[in-house]
């Protein structure tokens, strides 16, 4: 097969691990971020590439994705205020282009295919894409009370692409104290359990399920983080080590973000890759499709993500394949229903023969920032490489299952330009009112339980007589209520809601 000189391949991949073991070695993001570059590009056997690079593309750390007045929290030892030029000079590339992406679990996927259509239309030769986290040894050094200094601002200049997290924060929902992804990814949840017709119980144990595959991946993964990987048993049974983080989700289903991990990895044009001796390596973004879900409160229901399911099916559509030409998956997994989602718009079933996750998936492996699906892209790249898979899928999401962006990598090319010929996803279309100020019944569609220092706090969404969305909350109390929320399931429940102060509304009871 003839390739053209210009299309964009990846040829090489690496990724770093710094555990809190006996070789911790104790590096700062960016630190951590160069060292997977440097090996990437070392691993290519050419002299001095780094100097051949025209653009380095640094994945947002955590600590630039959270407003200024948060920063202090999340960097108490000082952070760059030029990240992606601290990557770009410690890897001798002072004169490449150093770009700080948005934020966002879907970037790494997102700006590979970037990468690739700026090699394809000639804007670039050599690209190489990274990001790091190293929040253990933050968190290390915090509890130890040993002082760290990651401060710095590097000489240089660089390209700030902005958090673009605007949708990230909800106020409707922030008003009832349904804030971070793990309030909100519960309500996705529930909804989706009753959806499929599942008691809780039945639906806990159906999640220790759907995760173990990731597990069982970690385990033998020589980059994962963590030390111990919960056996299957383990992850679905309530324990001491596996408490309730944010019901129906046990410690073991979320994320982990105390983790110093990092990847990298190297685009260029085929001509280039030949030049360099590296064509055997190629490999190709053979199909691509991104696609951003409606806003959280417009959406008619939160067990679905249309904008998911259109981004695997029109990435697969792009590569000219089918779902079944695919040796192996990397699917995104901050929480359960992304899992679920992503199998289910792929058609896979539990017991599937090809792996879901190459990782071992952000709860097993290790969840770093918003680079995580660099890792599932690098993992991706060398197992093709290596002759273990001939095509593999990686499926990236960002926010509140809002935005996806999903990759076929394979030794076969597709479309010289990922991002030529897109398709725009152009909505669910229907989309629920909320109700801004309502008093009266309404039919609980989710819901979410956390405990508070007061309480039990009890939020819902609910559905009043005329279709509309009510957001209510309250502190439970010893009742009937209380006894459905804890011992029963309150979805499909019809419950009183009344006003309450600015702009919110409380849940007095059941109707």
């Amino acid at each position: 097969m003839e390739i053209n000189d210009k299309a964009p391949v990846i040829v090489a991949a690496a990724q770093v691990v710094d555990r809190l073991d006996e070789n911790w070695r104790r590096l700062s993001p960016a630190d951590l971020a160069a060292d997977a570059v440097r090996t990437t590009l070392d691993s290519t056997g050419v002299e001095d590439l780094a100097s051949q690079v025209d653009q380095l593309m640094v994945m947002r750390t955590f600590v630039d994705s959270v407003p200024d007045r948060i920063k202090p929290l999340l960097a108490p030892f000082g952070c760059s205020d030029q990240f992606a030029r601290s990557v770009a000079n410690r890897c001798g590339m002072q004169e490449a282009t150093a770009i700080y992406a948005t934020a966002g679990g879907q970037s790494p996927q997102q700006y590979v295919a970037t990468a690739c259509s700026e090699i394809a239309q000639g804007r670039a030769d050599v690209i190489v894409l990274c990001g790091a986290e190293a929040i253990a040894t933050m968190r290390a050094h915090q509890r130890s009370g040993e002082a760290l200094d990651w401060s710095e601002s590097p000489e240089g200049s660089s390209e700030d692409h902005g958090m673009g997290l605007e949708d990230q924060f909800v106020p409707a929902l922030a008003a009832h104290k349904i804030v971070a992804p793990i309030d909100i990814y519960p309500m996705m949840e529930h909804k989706k359990r009753v959806s499929r017709g599942m008691s809780r119980s039945d639906y806990l144990a159906y999640l220790g399920d759907v995760l173990t595959p990731l597990a069982d991946a970690a385990r033998v993964n020589p980059i994962t983080m963590f030390d111990r990987v919960p056996e299957s048993q383990e992850i679905s049974a309530l324990s001491g080590r596996n408490r309730v983080v944010g019901d129906p989700h046990l410690k073991s289903m979320v994320a982990k973000d105390g983790v110093n991990q990092s990847a990298a990895v190297v685009v260029m044009q085929y001509g280039k890759a030949c030049e360099l001796g590296l064509e055997q390596r190629a490999v190709f973004l053979r199909g691509f499709a991104e696609a951003t879900e409606q806003n959280l409160l417009d959406r008619m229901d939160w067990s679905v993500s249309p904008a998911l399911r259109w981004a695997y099916a029109n990435a697969l559509s792009t590569a000219g394949m089918d779902v079944d030409e695919i040796d192996a998956f990397d699917i995104y997994s901050c929480f359960p229903i992304a899992v679920i989602e992503a199998m289910e718009a792929l058609g896979l079933e539990l017991g599937e023969g090809r792996p879901i996750s190459l990782t071992g998936g952000l709860p097993f492996f290790g969840g770093p920032g918003n680079n995580y699906s660099m890792h599932g892209i690098a993992s991706a790249v060398s197992a093709i490489q290596n002759d273990q898979y001939a095509n593999v899928l990686v499926g990236a999401l960002g926010g509140h299952m809002s935005k996806h962006a999903v990759g076929v990598y394979s030794r076969t090319p597709g479309a010289a330009d990922p991002r030529a010929h897109e398709m725009r996803f152009e909505g669910a279309g229907n989309r629920r009112a909320l109700a801004s100020e309502f008093s009266g019944s309404a039919v609980i569609e989710t819901f979410m339980i956390k405990q508070l220092p007061e309480g039990h706090w009890l939020a819902v969404l609910a559905i009043n007589e005329a279709g509309e969305r009510v957001i209510a909350a309250s502190l439970l109390e010893p009742g009937d209520l209380n006894d459905l929320c804890i011992d029963g399931d309150p979805i499909g429940a019809k419950v009183l809601i009344e006003p309450a102060a600015e702009n919110t509304h409380r849940v007095v009871g059941l109707a």
